[in-house]
């Protein structure tokens, strides 16, 4: 319709009208344009508030769950340092055989934790990082979770399994051992809880097993170096929980 109106313009040679049907040519693609820009602007906000969300989410439960490993990780620490204790002096120090040897059961424990980095990667694999529009965020983000990847699994400190753990078990008596795992710890679905049990009733022995584990180098070297490692992980745990605390106020700030 308005290429017929500007030909009749321009057959009648009414210049000014051929500007004007230019001129609402024009506007008409310009606000076009804006229009798309706008609705694509929109599109790419929300769905920048929709990773935002799912980032947070997924910080806020890394936050709880470090927070019960780290004192997980902590009651490991404090039973094998005791369990050590008793190794090198040969002193009970106030606690009874039982509860010696039950240290070198808690110490052997270990409690894997791996960062959760699903919306991040999704980001970065799609190419679609600039949708966090706030520079530092998204170099905070990079730099927390390219560093969880060194610690998580592999040789990190939050997914080691100690070889101690394997010794130990294997040289403490058979009902003993099925003692301890229905009496003096339990796990489940996000859930390892210690027990402080009393001795395994109709059971003898327990100080000569105690003495058999404490007086074998390998067993308590081994120990040493699970313990100290576990040691560095709690510490490292401080140091991310503070970390998660920082990422979840840049992400409210946007």
């Amino acid at each position: 319709m308005i290429l017929r109106r500007v030909i009749s313009h321009v057959k009648a040679q009414n210049w000014t009208a051929v500007a004007l049907d230019f001129l609402i040519v024009v506007m008409g693609v310009f606000m076009g344009i804006q229009v798309s820009n706008w609705n694509d602007a929109r599109a790419d906000h929300e769905r920048s508030e929709n990773y935002l969300s799912r980032i947070r989410a997924d910080i806020e439960r890394d936050r709880l769950e470090l927070q019960d490993h780290q004192i997980f990780w902590g009651r490991v620490t404090k039973e094998g340092y005791a369990a050590i204790a008793y190794a090198e002096t040969g002193e009970l120090n106030g606690a009874t055989d039982w509860e010696t040897l039950r240290a070198f059961l808690h110490a052997s424990q270990a409690w894997t934790f791996s960062f959760i980095d699903t919306t991040y990667a999704e980001l970065r694999s799609a190419g679609e990082l600039d949708l966090i529009a706030d520079a530092n965020l998204r170099s905070a983000l990079a730099d927390y979770y390219v560093a969880v990847v060194s610690r998580r699994g592999g040789g990190g400190h939050y997914g080691l399994l100690p070889a101690y753990r394997e010794m130990v078990r294997g040289r403490t008596r058979a009902d003993i051992m099925r003692y301890y795992w229905a009496a003096c710890f339990r796990q489940g679905a996000g859930v390892q809880e210690f027990v402080d049990c009393p001795p395994p009733p109709e059971t003898t022995g327990v100080k000569d097993v105690l003495e058999q584990i404490a007086l074998d180098e390998e067993i308590i070297d081994a120990l040493r170096y699970w313990v100290d490692t576990v040691a560095v992980a709690a510490e490292l745990a401080e140091f991310d929980l503070a970390r998660t605390d920082t990422l979840i106020d840049l992400v409210e700030a946007q």
